[in-house]
């Protein structure tokens, strides 16, 4: 098999970028770079995805050694260019020394590959001066141009700048694809290199010339440039490199990282986990449409790595359920009167704060221990950022929100254009004064409005020291919280009876009174309306108490610790208190019952009729 062959770029007489300029136009993303890199490369997998395909990507982590590093190295790099053929030390910008090339001629290799399938690859010409009527020029605008503009409908990407972020990566700046794609409407298999250095001058050859920097690994063109290797002889290349096998059925590309700056004795697994999960959860919800859905597998030297179900790892639980409110209408619609438009559409739910997965308990990790944010999307639904607001004054409760943006074409580029080079915030700055830059600002402020007064109005904000809590004050707010029991206040009677129909005998809703506390307890009281025509002098009446959260009534009987609720007493007007029912007889009129229940979380009462044992 024949070895890949060494093109360095020399500037051409209009000039050309140098490396070191491409690797800067990443600029400084306000994430991790190994969680830019999975986001960009995500992204543009997902904007590869011809419509009506889900995606599947494979990330794998791989070290070569021995027999298998020479073969990698004899195939994909028989010649390294300056600056890689010899020890030499850099200082990044921000002052990192590193080593630019001892992996490539150390006895091990890292190697981190990101393959996606269902995509259409690396498609169209590979020269950059050459049209295609079929395909777009995915393979020059991902190998050969620079900056160039989103050409995807409502896609992830809007600048192309995320390829920079593969190069900063490698401890080598140096990646190989390997692409299943198509060419002229025609099947075709290609695989290249390329390295980004810094440019230098030459004079091997007698007469100095100056290069850029950049380096390709192929095959020569005949006309004094490279093209990358395809075609069987790119199959066999690939599946001598070890590359993730595919056909020509199993379109889409696999990026080799060479020399990745991975720590290996760090926790790789659960940063790769929480890095795909906390980015692209929207994408592998349960409720996502099948067609817009991305399957992710994880690979670590050899060991396959779960991913949970976004509805199974706190707090992306929360997230999931304001995901599927807001893609149906059921949020707040964010909007601009000036222009008289909808910007898109908020949706927040809030729930009892679950114990986090061990991925999300290690020191650093991107999943908050208490969740007050809102994600921040467009209607790609990819995680732009995430929004931080107000919490909860208890760490029992926790909120999370989803806002996406309008997909209407000016609004939505709006939004797109607000963004940097890494996709990261929505910044109306970098737009100019006028209309865009108006529409993104009003968003943003509603948004922060509404992010840092969420929690307010369901807070109960009771001191331990507080002495008889004012009544309709804490009722209207414990009210907003009891979401299905009554909220009309003290000393009003709720209407109606425990059932739909009218019943001789009957209870109504119980409707909150008062807070007190006793022993440092606090303690809630609620009335309900007993009537009883005394046709069943055996009945009797069962009180149980709720946890109410989100709307609902959660069963008191199988809490977590922190979080129990307990029935102190019942009684039937001033009679005598019992643990948790009355015989009533023919008795009627208000039953009292008493809560125990912890600071700003709520609590409620079911109440059933029983009939000798059965209830």
């Amino acid at each position: 098999m024949t070895p890949l062959t060494l093109f360095s770029e020399p500037f051409a007489r209009t000039g050309n970028i140098a490396g070191e300029g491409f690797r800067r136009l990443l600029g400084r993303p306000a994430l991790g770079l190994l969680q830019t890199v999975i986001r960009e490369a995500l992204q543009n997998s997902v904007d590869a995805a011809p419509d009506g395909n889900s995606v599947e990507v494979k990330l794998r982590y791989r070290v070569l050694h021995g027999g298998e590093l020479e073969q990698f190295k004899a195939l994909a790099f028989p010649e390294l260019p300056p600056g890689l053929s010899e020890p030499q030390t850099q200082v990044s910008e921000d002052t990192e020394i590193r080593s630019s090339n001892t992996a490539l001629l150390g006895s091990r290799l890292g190697i981190f590959e990101i393959a996606d399938f269902n995509t259409s690859g690396l498609a169209g010409p590979t020269r950059a001066d050459e049209i295609s009527e079929v395909e777009d020029p995915d393979f020059v605008n991902f190998f050969r141009n620079v900056g160039a503009a989103r050409d995807t409908n409502l896609g992830g990407g809007t600048y192309g700048y995320g390829k920079t972020s593969l190069y900063a990566l490698s401890g080598c700046s140096t990646i190989i694809v390997d692409s299943q794609t198509t060419c002229a409407g025609q099947p075709v298999r290609r695989v290249m290199g390329c390295h980004l250095g810094n440019a230098y001058q030459d004079d091997h050859e007698g007469a100095p010339k100056r290069y850029t920097g950049r380096h390709w690994w192929g095959r020569e063109d005949g006309d004094g440039g490279v093209d990358p290797v395809e075609g069987e002889e790119a199959t066999q290349l690939a599946n001598a490199l070890g590359f993730p096998a595919r056909d020509k059925a199993r379109t889409g590309t696999t990026i080799a990282i060479i020399a990745p700056h991975i720590d290996e004795d760090a926790e790789l697994s659960s940063d790769l986990v929480e890095s795909v999960l906390w980015n692209f959860w929207p994408r592998m919800c349960a409720t996502t449409p099948a067609d817009r859905k991305i399957s992710i597998t994880l690979e670590v030297e050899g060991r396959e790595i779960p991913i949970p179900a976004p509805e199974e790892f706190p707090p992306l639980d929360l997230y999931s359920k304001a995901l599927a409110k807001a893609r149906a209408g059921e949020g707040k619609p964010v909007e601009s009167l000036r222009y008289k438009a909808k910007l898109g559409n908020l949706a927040i739910v809030h729930g009892l704060r679950s114990p986090r997965d061990g991925i999300a308990q290690k020191e650093g990790s991107l999943i908050p221990s208490h969740s007050a944010h809102i994600a921040l999307m467009r209607p790609v639904e990819l995680v732009v950022r995430y929004l931080p607001g107000e919490a909860y004054p208890s760490d029992r409760v926790e909120w999370a929100g989803v806002f996406i943006c309008s997909d209407k074409p000016d609004i939505e580029r709006a939004f797109a254009d607000a963004e940097p080079p890494a996709h990261d915030d929505w910044i109306p700055d970098m737009l100019p004064k006028g209309r865009e830059k108006t529409l993104v600002n009003v968003a943003l402020r509603e948004i922060r409005q509404e992010a840092q007064t969420y929690a307010q109005p369901k807070s109960l904000a009771i001191s331990s020291r507080q002495k008889g809590p004012s009544v309709a004050g804490t009722a209207t707010k414990l009210g907003k919280l009891l979401g299905q029991t009554s909220s009309k206040g003290p000393g009003r009677r709720a209407s109606g009876g425990g059932g739909g129909k009218r019943k001789k005998i009957s209870i109504s809703a119980p409707r909150f009174v008062k807070l007190d506390q006793i022993d440092n307890q606090l303690v809630a009281v609620f009335e309900a309306d007993l009537s009883n025509d005394g046709s069943d002098p055996g009945m009797r009446l069962h009180a149980a108490p709720q946890l109410v959260i989100d709307g609902s009534l959660e069963d008191a009987s199988d809490l977590p610790a922190g979080y129990e609720v307990s029935l102190l007493d019942i009684r039937l007007q001033d009679g005598e208190a019992h643990p948790d029912q009355l015989s009533i007889g023919s008795q009627g009129g208000i039953v009292t019952c008493r809560v125990a229940m912890p600071e700003d979380v709520a609590a409620s009462v079911k109440f059933t009729f029983w009939k000798g044992d059965e209830a």
